[in-house]
């Protein structure tokens, strides 16, 4: 991830307490709900590609969302003021998190052309909101003052319950895994930015990564594989025989975020400020946007 989109560590005074500080956060979303086929014969509504834009003459304007098809055409605004957008099982909602507005904080879910806004929570930090397979739930990341933990909401609205906790520690990013049994989150509670599963039955968690920070964990379609971003580059470690293998994405060393296609076929990322997709084993890859005028990032598919 560029320097500008890093996440940030800050150590609390006692030298245990672990903060996130999300600089500027992320990106884009949407979907088309039409029946025209792409090439792979898949619905075009489930092959766009959302992604934020801050623009460079502008940068304390709020980010915006857009939608793009994998070629970068048929770009499509969504949404301003709106960050760290997140597609629905059914492809027909997407949740996403307030930035940039005073007053518009929270997770809010809309439909994927940007209309039907719904508000599910206004506390400011809440964030990196993440839907269960079932449509019903939204896993987010809140921000309690002294470190992130792991929230639920109903995604119709409602009360608020916690679903991971730990005071001397942070937990962001989640994604659920498609079977719906397990959660996917990057944790300080091993000292370094790592990723870990949260088993949703027995309440454990697990450290599938060592050595090197690790970010952005995103379950691919077979529910097995999960894609993250380790020393600038993006790797795939089986979530229950965990041996990362990186993958090849070129220079700059800066990807973050990936995210799989709804086919596990390819792997959409961003890199040097510009989202850009790849073969699913890495190679492969091609700019989705090229935009001179945007910082673009934050990606999903």
């Amino acid at each position: 991830m560029p320097d500008l989109y890093r996440k940030s560590f800050i150590s609390g005074a006692d030298n245990e307490g672990v903060k996130f500080t999300l600089m500027i956060v992320l990106a884009g979303l949407a979907a088309a709900s039409t029946l025209s086929l792409t090439a792979a014969g898949a619905p075009a509504a489930q092959s766009r590609i959302v992604f934020r834009t801050v623009h460079l003459a502008a940068p304390k304007k709020p980010p915006q969302l857009y939608s793009v098809l994998p070629s970068g055409s048929a770009r499509r605004l969504l949404a301003r003021g709106a960050e760290q957008p997140a597609w629905s099982p059914d492809r027909k909602r997407i949740a996403f998190a307030g930035g940039g507005i005073v007053g518009q904080e929270g997770i809010w879910v809309m439909g994927t052309d940007g209309t039907r806004k719904r508000r599910l929570t206004r506390r400011p930090g809440d964030g990196d909101p993440t839907w269960s397979p079932d449509g019903r739930r939204i896993v987010y990341r809140r921000d309690d003052g002294n470190a992130f933990d792991l929230w639920v909401v109903p995604a119709a609205g409602g009360k608020t319950t916690p679903l991971l906790r730990t005071p001397r520690a942070s937990e962001v990013s989640p994604d659920w895994s498609p079977d719906g049994t397990r959660i996917a989150f990057e944790s300080t509670r091993s000292g370094e930015i790592q990723i870990w599963v949260l088993n949703l039955r027995t309440r454990r968690a697990r450290q599938i990564t060592r050595g090197n920070a690790s970010f952005s964990p995103d379950w691919a379609p077979d529910g097995r594989r999960i894609a993250y971003a380790t020393r600038g580059r993006i790797a795939v470690v089986d979530a229950d025989r965990p041996h990362p293998r990186l993958l090849p994405s070129g220079t700059p060393r800066s990807v973050d975020c990936p995210a799989w296609s709804p086919d596990g076929r390819q792997i959409v990322c961003q890199r040097g400020g510009q989202v850009l997709s790849m073969r699913a084993g890495g190679g492969d890859l091609r700019y989705v946007t090229r935009a001179a005028w945007g910082t673009n990032g934050d990606p999903d598919w």
